[in-house]
């Protein structure tokens, strides 16, 4: 294995050290809180010397993305090492949306006007939650095995000449999303990616509509019971 260098070492310490100051802007202000400039003072450089690990505000942006949604799929994983269920890895998402608002709105709010994430560097890390979710669906440990089981079972016995055009519609609309988990090495039929899905949307949207004050005030106390419900509800 090839030993890094010192300069190396510098360089992984100096990236890190911008990723932990854009972080805190992001905390404190959301994304137009972001400075290279401040950064290079918080560091005690000039600006010039920022931009040779950081070319711009957007590859910035796009540090801080990658970061986030490694810090959470890593909250995910740590808590479904304690028990695998959609509950839990819902329950820890919607807390790490409450530690971490503004990095929450940073890779699941409102997309950022002039921004596009380049999918070499965020597909990954962006996907790993969601990657979870599906193999917790596949092997049925989203405590609604039962449920699912039986709404596959009546759906094909029900199954028409109209029932198979909306399959096939479905089948349709699910290629992209299949060709993405191909692309990340992985197969899972419609039955499971829609079911992904549907928990996904409610999941995420529940988390966005709590931190974005969607729901007006008075939740603070019963996020964690609102968020189990709904997700108990999607299992009848």
């Amino acid at each position: 294995m090839t030993e890094t260098t010192p300069r190396q070492r510098a360089r992984i310490e100096t990236e890190a050290q911008i990723a932990a100051i854009g972080n805190r802007m992001i905390d404190d202000d959301g994304v137009d809180g972001l400075s290279l400039r401040a950064i290079a003072r918080e560091l005690g450089v000039v600006s010039s010397a920022v931009y040779r690990y950081v070319k711009s505000r957007d590859e910035l942006l796009t540090i801080l993305i990658r970061d986030a949604f490694t810090q959470i799929a890593d909250a995910v994983d740590e808590a479904l090492e304690g028990e695998r269920s959609v509950k839990t890895l819902a329950l820890r998402m919607l807390e790490w949306s409450r530690a971490y608002p503004n990095r929450w709105a940073l890779i699941y709010g409102t997309p950022i006007a002039d921004y596009e994430a380049p999918r070499e560097q965020t597909v990954v890390p962006g996907t790993r939650i969601m990657v979870a979710l599906a193999e917790l669906v596949a092997t049925g440990q989203n405590g609604a095995e039962a449920a699912l089981e039986s709404r596959a079972e009546s759906k094909e016995s029900a199954a028409t000449s109209k029932s198979s055009s909306r399959r096939r519609n479905t089948e349709a609309a699910l290629q992209p999303l299949r060709e993405g988990l191909v692309e990340l090495g992985l197969e899972f039929d419609d039955h499971v990616i829609l079911e992904t899905v549907t928990i996904w949307v409610a999941v995420v949207g529940l988390i966005n509509g709590l931190r974005f004050g969607q729901f007006g005030p008075g939740f603070d106390d019963v996020e964690d019971d609102l968020m189990s419900g709904v997700v108990n509800r999607l299992g009848e």
